[in-house]
């Protein structure tokens, strides 16, 4: 928990608001994509409902029959997000011909196959009774169709069905009903499909009809949303509608629009299509983008813990670099003091001289330590590096021909192995890193032991190694060794001139140029190698 309040109180914020606002962008250029795909879509309904309205007209059914026939036709939903489309259609004199159906269904006779009944649901079913009807033919879609054995013509089928009993308001003329009940009639069970309590039916003869296929839909069943959702759309689309209708009444002369989308204007001449449609904007930039969102948000989490783990790791870093410093500088500074004041008392003349040497030496250590630290701060500030084009074999000849007297003292053998190699690259930041590598050498190597020095080129890298022979460095020191200031080994101290910063500025060279270094143990002793990309 203290761990998520600190990543809480660090990055993660910042990253939540940029996620944040980039979804925000995305859901603005999303519900602008989709709003222009919804009209186009509302368009070719209308197109459709058009060519739908010619086919029924110009059709064998009787004239009063086509207005329910186009009615079973009319879908109430679009396709984008769950959005409901409504069409109403106007005779010549304005008045009300069929428009698109809540709910909706259509049978046939046993024996028939033919679908020539229809059922006129909506001026029976309340609120209620469309949302209780919609759930239940979302929750079993296989509800909306029922094929029964009773005309011998669905036997193949096996679906168990026998027939669906309806009863309710019939005109046979007409070959329509307005159902209060529908059954669906299995071998081993019945399924009450609709129960209706309206006043519809007070004083009204009720029959009671049996058809062997029924097909049964409600434009509030959608893909994704809900019953009440798409009742919400529907009341919406109709409100559209309304305000359309009022402000430009259905007439065959003229033609009318509104902001909403919705349109009303004459069908060749005959009739008057006024459509309107409803959906959702978020609804729709939400389903577009959710699995965007949950992806985005993971990776802003995942960032901003990293970026709060690399935070904490650089602020450590820097905690543990000051402190180093600060213990670096401390036992100096405290032999300059000691001597200091002892050299304000009365001593002998030849103590005064060993104490102003001690001062002397003391004080070209720190100035040695200050100039490391700056040297190492400049390194990882990135300044810009002066490049040019050199021989890396010459400049390691170079740092080493000065070192002869040091490898004499130690009675040290060096071995160069150094071919020509063009380099691109710093001049003294990479001499500086070779001088490191050597210094480390020197101090490190067995009395009468052998330095070796190669220069190669392998898998496009410059490979500098430096090996010594000494004893071997603990594993779990390995992977520390270019810290500033590490000392796995004790014996890696001061007291052999070191100020604990060379290895690490060898790394920060290294790096500034695109490369690294690396420590490893060979059976006859540590090496170093610095790493360089080939390149001029």
């Amino acid at each position: 928990m203290k761990r998520w309040n600190c990543i809480w109180s660090g990055a993660l914020p910042l990253f939540l608001g940029f996620w944040a606002l980039m979804l925000a962008v995305l859901a603005v250029v999303t519900i602008g994509s989709q709003k222009a795909d919804t009209q186009n879509q509302a368009e070719n309904a209308r197109h459709a409902v058009a060519e739908q309205y010619r086919e029924v007209w110009a059709g064998d059914a009787a004239e009063e029959k086509k207005p329910y026939i186009l009615s079973w036709r009319l879908s109430g939903q679009l396709s984008a997000g769950d959005g409901i489309f409504l069409s109403a259609f106007y005779d010549p004199d304005g008045q009300l011909l069929t428009r698109t159906p809540m709910a909706r269904g259509c049978a046939c006779f046993p024996g028939t196959g033919v679908y020539s009944w229809f059922f006129q649901l909506d001026p029976v079913l309340s609120e209620d009774e469309q949302l209780a009807l919609a759930g239940l033919l979302r929750e079993n879609r296989d509800l909306q169709q029922f094929y029964g054995t009773s005309g011998g013509l669905y036997d193949a089928r096996a679906t168990g069905g026998l027939y669906c009993e309806v009863v309710g308001v019939a005109d046979p003329a007409l070959e329509i009903v307005y159902p209060q009940s529908i059954t669906y009639v299995y071998e081993d069970r019945s399924v009450l499909i609709l129960d209706s309590d309206s006043d519809f039916f007070s004083g009204k003869a009720l029959t009671t009809l049996r058809f062997d296929a029924v097909q049964l839909t409600s434009a509030l069943v959608g893909a994704e949303a809900s019953p009440r959702a798409l009742l919400r759309r529907w009341r919406e689309a109709e409100s559209n509608l309304e305000q359309l209708l009022a402000f430009s009444p259905p007439e065959l002369s003229r033609a009318g629009s509104s902001s909403n989308g919705s349109q009303s204007s004459s069908i060749d001449g005959a009739v008057v299509l006024a459509t309107a449609y409803a959906y959702s904007p978020l609804g729709l930039a939400a389903q577009s983008l959710w699995l965007t969102a949950l992806l985005t948000l993971a990776a802003a989490a995942a960032m901003a813990a990293y970026t709060d783990h690399k935070q904490r790791q650089a602020l450590q870093r820097q905690r543990d670099f000051t402190r180093a410093a600060a213990h670096e500088l401390k036992t100096p500074l405290a032999v300059l003091r000691g001597h200091a004041e002892a050299l304000r008392e009365d001593i002998a003349p030849d103590k005064r001289a060993q104490y102003l040497d001690i001062v002397l030496e003391e004080s070209d250590r720190m100035a040695a330590l200050v100039g490391q630290l700056l040297e190492l701060s400049r390194l990882d500030r990135g300044d810009p590096l002066r490049r040019e084009t050199f021989d890396l074999g010459d400049l390691v000849r170079a740092v080493w021909s000065p070192l002869s007297l040091q490898l004499a003292r130690k009675d040290l053998t060096l071995e160069l192995d150094l071919p020509p190699c063009t380099i691109g690259g710093d001049r003294d930041k990479l001499r500086e890193a070779v001088e490191n590598l050597a210094s480390n050498a020197l101090r490190h190597c067995t009395p009468g032991g052998q330095i070796q020095v190669r220069l190669t080129r392998e898998n496009g890298e410059i490979r500098l190694s430096v090996r010594n022979d000494g004893p071997a460095i603990a594993p779990e020191d390995l992977a520390h060794l270019f810290e500033p200031f590490y000392r796995g080994d004790r014996s890696r101290s001061r007291d052999q001139g070191g100020t604990g910063l060379g290895l690490a500025i060898a790394q920060a060279a290294a790096q500034a140029h695109g490369g690294r270094c690396t420590a490893e143990n060979l059976p006859n002793g540590p090496s170093f190698t610095i790493l360089l990309p080939d390149r001029p």
